[in-house]
């Protein structure tokens, strides 16, 4: 009875084994990660390790030690695999939701003193609601028919810029107004006590389109990516001005990266209606209008993009275990007076947000926060494609679910996956910053309201195109500034 039960049990381990092996080959293939080259030799290695291990278990004597341990090794193995295949699942999970086609989400508010009688949107029609129709008409006319529709009529007075919006408000010309809340940090930035003084009786949602890319057979073709990032904490779907902007140059034949940074307050004409405001406006009309602008600026088509926030930034880093950047200068952070020194400094989340978010430590203010946030992002790209991404690969995998957006397809992400594990390159990463000269001059989005802006220097525009135009052509790229991490 015991030398059946001890065969009954043998069988029984090695057919875990055996469906264990069978499981995480499976899930290998399907999820598309690994390299076919790499699973070809892991699959000649278990074909191998099966029959080495039948032969311990199965033609040993009955309580041959080398047999016992055999079969201890074997549930170990099995079960390292098993949680192996959770894990390639997994990944093939985050990759789906990632890239999921999503809408942007627009908010529009009706905003009252906190002290109104107002205390809902029914007593609106009693009341007369401020508007500007003249910045975002389509928005406008969409919200406006539908608190009709769901409150009826009301009765509205158009303002021309956001300050006389407020001050219509405050001085109670208006009862309430109707404020895109894409918009509200631009009404922030000359009144900060606004959200203090307000509150939301009413919103109306409004889907934007999704992003569509351009798709290239990114193992094999370069190709450019805009990265946005939006000084906010919360959803990533909001539509929000990007305030981060930098555009990502890929060439996967000549293993480079080109990374161009575009300040904020750049001038430039919305490809909407040509009119004249700071790039970071072009967010609030959504990312489409921030593409396309840039698509007009550097003349060349831009195939995907990702969105990030603050929040998102913060779950990254913490999620890789801190990273290190090498600063040009010493200087300490505004925000909590974090000590950054010359050279190598090994960042946590915090530290790292308040390095990227400084500038009023630095002469040229925003173009050197632009350089920094070049060096994070060249940082963080050299730990994720090292080896040492191996030790919080389960949390950095968590993170990017739920705090990156982009328009790659799950399938280009993991050609680029299987690219960088077959290839293991090290990536040359080159950057460049457009710059120009301050000034203060009227902004579309600000109702013709002057504010502080950089006039693009048409000589740096042209540079960053020819190194666009350089990487796209498969040449190698040396940029005056080089990597700045180095």
């Amino acid at each position: 009875m015991k030398a059946f039960d001890n065969k009954y049990l043998k069988r029984i381990v090695f057919s875990i084994q055996l469906i264990s092996m069978m499981l995480i080959m499976i899930v290998a293939y399907t999820i598309q990660l690994i390299p076919m080259k790499y699973l070809i030799y892991v699959g000649i290695l278990f074909v191998l390790l099966l029959i080495g291990e039948y032969f311990l278990i199965f033609y040993k004597k009955e309580r041959s030690k080398r047999s016992l341990i055999t079969q201890i090794i074997s549930m170990i193995l099995s079960c390292t695999m098993v949680v192996g295949a959770f894990y390639i699942y997994k990944t093939g999970q985050v990759v789906d939701l990632m890239t999921e086609s999503k809408f942007q989400k627009r908010a529009i508010s009706v905003i009252v003193l906190k002290d109104s009688e107002i205390k809902n949107q029914d007593q609106l029609p009693k009341h007369k609601t401020g508007y500007i129709s003249a910045i975002d008409s389509q928005t406008m006319t969409y919200v406006t028919d539908e608190i009709k529709k769901d409150i009826g009529s009301i009765q509205l007075k158009d303002y021309k810029d956001f300050t006389k919006l407020v001050k219509g408000l405050y001085d109670k010309q208006v009862d309430a107004i109707i404020l895109d809340e894409a918009f509200r940090s631009l009404v922030e930035q000359t009144d900060e006590s606004f959200s203090d003084d307000t509150r939301v009786i009413y919103q109306v949602t409004k889907d934007e389109a999704a992003v569509s890319a351009k798709n290239v057979n990114v193992t094999e073709k370069p190709f450019l990516v805009f990265v946005s990032g939006n000084d906010e904490y919360g959803a990533l779907s909001a539509v929000s001005r990007s305030d981060v902007n930098m555009l990502i140059g890929i060439n996967p034949k000549t293993h480079q990266i080109l990374l161009i940074s575009i300040p904020r307050d750049t001038y430039y004409p919305l490809h909407m209606n040509g009119q004249l405001d700071k790039f970071t406006h072009a967010g609030i009309y959504g990312l489409q209008e921030s593409v396309n602008t840039l698509q007009d600026m550097i003349n060349e088509d831009i195939n995907y993009y990702v969105k990030m926030n603050f929040t998102s930034f913060i779950n990254i880093v913490d999620a890789l275990g801190g990273i290190t950047v090498n600063s040009p200068a010493a200087f300490t952070t505004k925000i909590g007076k974090y000590e950054i020194k010359e050279g190598e400094n090994h960042l946590n989340a915090k530290q790292a947000l308040s390095f990227v978010r400084e500038r009023k430590s630095f002469v040229d203010g925003d173009f050197a926060r632009g350089r920094n946030q070049q060096r994070m992002i060249s940082a963080i790209v050299k730990k994720v494609c090292s080896p040492a991404i191996l030790t919080s690969f389960s949390a950095v995998l968590d993170t990017v679910s739920q705090s990156v957006e982009t328009n790659f397809s799950s399938s280009e992400i993991n050609s680029l996956v299987q690219l960088q594990l077959s290839d293991m390159p090290n990536w040359d990463i080159q950057s460049y910053q457009i710059i120009g000269e301050p000034n203060k001059l009227p902004c579309y989005s600000m109702g013709g309201v002057s504010a502080s802006v950089v006039q693009p220097s048409a000589t740096s525009i042209q540079q960053a195109t020819q190194y666009i135009d350089a990487l796209m052509s498969n040449q190698k790229v040396q940029t005056e500034s080089g990597d700045l991490n180095q």
